[in-house]
């Protein structure tokens, strides 16, 4: 087993001694099971203090855990407990994958917390990192999936990482933007959009519909850099690519991803929003909302309640109006 490191880091050289110690131990562990227990020295630094360590031990997990994802060799399926898996008649193999599949486990939840981070660039680097594990858990999947409605998309990691970026409490504006190079992608996007819903859905209701508006500044700028295509011969660009023929998957079909667009944008506007939104909203309605829904109809609900706030956002909010009345049958 690899020396412990020693925690207290304070020079330029130690700093990249143990960047490369970090390096060596994940070539040990890939090399040989022997070394399985090195893992921990990785995860022990990923929950360092320091930024320096922890942004190495990132992309230390980054490159075991995608080898390991690509090797099959994380366990698959409903877990079991670690303890029960050591007790039990398990192979060898068997008993390693169900401990590496744990210790992945791990990682990803610090990795989702450091979403949170204080410093701008461990959240990047977690926020690249996770995005790498589901790209991995969807060549790979770990789970026996639902084919016929998910495929092997990775929908939960997605969710976790939509759940983290929508902050109640902090400002991620940086950090959202830095996330729309992967709303590119058409799979990401259909189930980020679903993610969005179900998130705002959960948040509001349990406040009770009250304004919010960190979290509501947060939902409307990922929002808002959503670029939906126009046509099905633009769904080209997948994260996960699948071996299933395409039209049995929903985020491969325009009028899915219309759908899902919608049911975002009416799930986020039937809240009331902080005063300034409004018109935030209002702006891009003609060019960015309205175009890509089912039914644009089903917006006069959020332009009668902008119309009732008053003054310059009242007049906005008239002019969606009549749009909808000339464009849409209203």
């Amino acid at each position: 087993m690899a020396p412990t490191k020693k925690r207290n880091v304070s020079s330029k050289s130690s700093a990249k001694r143990d960047k490369i110690d970090l390096e060596g131990v994940v070539e040990r562990i890939l090399e040989s099971r022997k070394h399985a227990n090195n893992v921990f020295d990785i995860l022990e630094f990923l929950q360092s203090e320091k930024e320096e360590d922890v942004i190495c031990a990132v992309n230390a997990c980054c490159k075991l855990f995608c080898t390991l994802l690509e090797r099959k060799d994380l366990f698959i399926g409903k877990l079991p407990g670690e303890d029960a898996s050591l007790n039990g008649g398990h192979s060898a193999e068997m008993k390693y994958k169900i401990f590496m599949r744990h210790r992945y486990n791990s990682c990803v939840e610090i990795m989702l917390e450091h979403l949170n981070h204080e410093t701008h660039e461990v959240k990047e680097s977690a926020l690249c990192c996770l995005m790498k594990f589901a790209e991995g858990q969807g060549q790979h999947p770990l789970e026996d999936l639902d084919w016929s409605e998910h495929f092997s998309f990775p929908r939960e990691l997605i969710q976790a990482v939509v759940h983290n970026l929508l902050s109640q409490s902090s400002d991620n504006s940086l950090l959202i933007s830095r996330f729309q190079e992967f709303l590119e992608m058409e799979d990401v996007r259909y189930y980020v959009m679903s993610s969005i819903r179900e998130n705002v859905a959960t948040v509001m209701e349990k406040n009770k519909g009250a304004v919010l508006p960190v979290y509501q500044s947060n939902v409307f700028i990922l929002m808002s850099n959503i670029n939906m295509p126009s046509q099905n011969s633009e769904l080209t660009n997948f994260m996960v690519k699948q071996e299933a023929k395409h039209e049995d998957w929903k985020a491969a079909k325009l009028n899915d991803h219309k759908r899902a667009f919608e049911r975002m944008w009416l799930g986020f506007l039937k809240y009331k929003l902080p005063t300034s939104m409004y018109k935030k909203v209002l702006v891009i309605l003609h060019e960015s909302i309205l175009p890509h829904m089912s039914k644009p109809t089903l917006m006069i609900d959020f332009l009668t309640a902008a119309y009732d706030v008053g003054g310059a956002i009242s007049l906005l909010a008239l002019n969606g109006l009549f749009v909808l009345i000339h464009q849409h049958n209203l």
